[in-house]
Protein backbone atom coordinates (compact mmCIF):
# COMPACT_ATOMS: atom_id res chain seq x y z
CA UNK A 1 0.00 0.00 0.00
CA UNK A 2 1.09 3.57 -0.57
CA UNK A 3 2.90 5.28 2.56
CA UNK A 4 -0.21 6.28 4.47
CA UNK A 5 -2.74 4.41 3.03
CA UNK A 6 -6.27 4.67 4.88
CA UNK A 7 -8.79 2.66 3.95
CA UNK A 8 -12.58 1.93 5.33
CA UNK A 9 -11.09 3.95 8.40
CA UNK A 10 -8.14 1.85 8.64
CA UNK A 11 -4.78 2.61 8.43
CA UNK A 12 -2.69 0.35 6.26
CA UNK A 13 0.55 1.69 5.75
CA UNK A 14 2.15 -1.30 7.45
CA UNK A 15 0.40 -3.94 5.28
CA UNK A 16 2.49 -6.26 3.24
CA UNK A 17 1.77 -5.39 -0.58
CA UNK A 18 4.15 -8.41 -2.25
CA UNK A 19 2.32 -11.23 -0.55
CA UNK A 20 -1.30 -9.67 -1.70
CA UNK A 21 0.21 -9.24 -4.89
CA UNK A 22 1.81 -12.85 -4.93
CA UNK A 23 -1.09 -14.35 -3.89
CA UNK A 24 -3.05 -12.14 -6.39
CA UNK A 25 -0.86 -13.72 -9.05
CA UNK A 26 -1.53 -17.28 -7.28
CA UNK A 27 -5.48 -17.10 -7.55
CA UNK A 28 -5.43 -15.83 -11.09
CA UNK A 29 -3.54 -19.23 -11.93
CA UNK A 30 -5.53 -21.37 -9.83
CA UNK A 31 -8.22 -22.24 -12.12
CA UNK A 32 -6.38 -22.12 -15.06
CA UNK A 33 -3.91 -24.96 -13.31
CA UNK A 34 -6.93 -26.49 -11.75
CA UNK A 35 -8.63 -26.95 -15.74
CA UNK A 36 -5.38 -28.52 -17.07
CA UNK A 37 -5.61 -31.33 -13.67
CA UNK A 38 -2.08 -29.97 -12.66
CA UNK A 39 -2.54 -30.91 -9.41
CA UNK A 40 1.07 -30.12 -8.52
CA UNK A 41 0.89 -26.55 -9.53
CA UNK A 42 -3.29 -25.89 -8.31
CA UNK A 43 -1.99 -27.09 -4.94
CA UNK A 44 1.37 -25.26 -4.70
CA UNK A 45 -1.08 -21.76 -5.69
CA UNK A 46 -3.60 -22.86 -3.32
CA UNK A 47 -1.07 -23.74 -0.52
CA UNK A 48 0.62 -19.32 -1.30
CA UNK A 49 -2.95 -18.55 -0.74
CA UNK A 50 -3.36 -20.28 2.22
CA UNK A 51 -0.12 -18.68 3.77
CA UNK A 52 -1.40 -15.15 2.97
CA UNK A 53 -4.51 -15.35 3.89
CA UNK A 54 -3.59 -16.45 7.11
CA UNK A 55 -1.18 -13.36 7.38
CA UNK A 56 -3.84 -11.15 6.30
CA UNK A 57 -6.30 -12.63 9.19
CA UNK A 58 -3.70 -11.56 11.96
CA UNK A 59 -3.24 -8.38 10.24
CA UNK A 60 -6.64 -7.47 10.59
CA UNK A 61 -7.44 -9.11 13.54
CA UNK A 62 -4.74 -6.44 15.44
CA UNK A 63 -7.00 -3.64 13.48
CA UNK A 64 -9.81 -2.14 15.13
CA UNK A 65 -12.72 -1.53 12.86
CA UNK A 66 -11.48 -4.40 10.47
CA UNK A 67 -14.02 -7.42 11.66
CA UNK A 68 -15.20 -7.57 8.30
CA UNK A 69 -11.42 -7.79 7.15
CA UNK A 70 -10.93 -10.88 9.48
CA UNK A 71 -14.13 -12.84 7.76
CA UNK A 72 -13.26 -11.92 4.77
CA UNK A 73 -10.06 -13.77 5.58
CA UNK A 74 -11.33 -16.52 7.39
CA UNK A 75 -14.37 -17.54 4.71
CA UNK A 76 -11.33 -17.29 1.72
CA UNK A 77 -9.12 -19.65 4.34
CA UNK A 78 -12.14 -22.12 4.48
CA UNK A 79 -12.25 -22.18 0.58
CA UNK A 80 -8.68 -22.50 0.18
CA UNK A 81 -9.13 -25.55 2.59
CA UNK A 82 -11.69 -26.90 0.20
CA UNK A 83 -9.44 -26.13 -2.74
CA UNK A 84 -6.76 -28.40 -1.59
CA UNK A 85 -9.18 -31.11 -0.22
CA UNK A 86 -10.83 -31.29 -3.40
CA UNK A 87 -7.32 -31.28 -5.51
CA UNK A 88 -6.22 -34.15 -3.12
CA UNK A 89 -9.71 -36.03 -4.08
CA UNK A 90 -8.81 -35.46 -7.74
CA UNK A 91 -11.87 -33.66 -8.06
CA UNK A 92 -11.10 -30.85 -10.26
CA UNK A 93 -14.77 -29.77 -10.95
CA UNK A 94 -15.27 -29.25 -7.62
CA UNK A 95 -12.04 -27.55 -6.81
CA UNK A 96 -12.51 -25.01 -9.74
CA UNK A 97 -16.08 -24.38 -8.17
CA UNK A 98 -14.03 -23.62 -5.05
CA UNK A 99 -11.76 -21.35 -6.86
CA UNK A 100 -14.11 -19.37 -8.28
CA UNK A 101 -15.59 -19.01 -4.95
CA UNK A 102 -12.45 -17.88 -3.66
CA UNK A 103 -11.90 -15.57 -6.13
CA UNK A 104 -15.37 -13.87 -5.61
CA UNK A 105 -14.48 -13.69 -1.46
CA UNK A 106 -11.17 -12.46 -2.38
CA UNK A 107 -12.85 -9.04 -4.84
CA UNK A 108 -15.50 -8.60 -2.44
CA UNK A 109 -12.48 -7.55 0.30
CA UNK A 110 -10.78 -5.66 -2.34
CA UNK A 111 -13.93 -3.70 -3.56
CA UNK A 112 -13.30 -2.24 0.26
CA UNK A 113 -9.52 -2.30 1.32
CA UNK A 114 -7.92 -2.45 -2.14
CA UNK A 115 -6.63 1.17 -2.74
CA UNK A 116 -7.82 2.37 -6.39
CA UNK A 117 -4.53 3.72 -7.10
CA UNK A 118 -3.02 0.25 -7.55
Amino acid sequence: MSSGAVLAGIDLKDFDDDSMRDMDIAIKDLEPVIGARNAVAARGDAELVREVLEQTEEYFAKKEGAADAVAFARRSEELTATVLEKISANDFDGAASSARALSNSCRACHDVYKPLTK
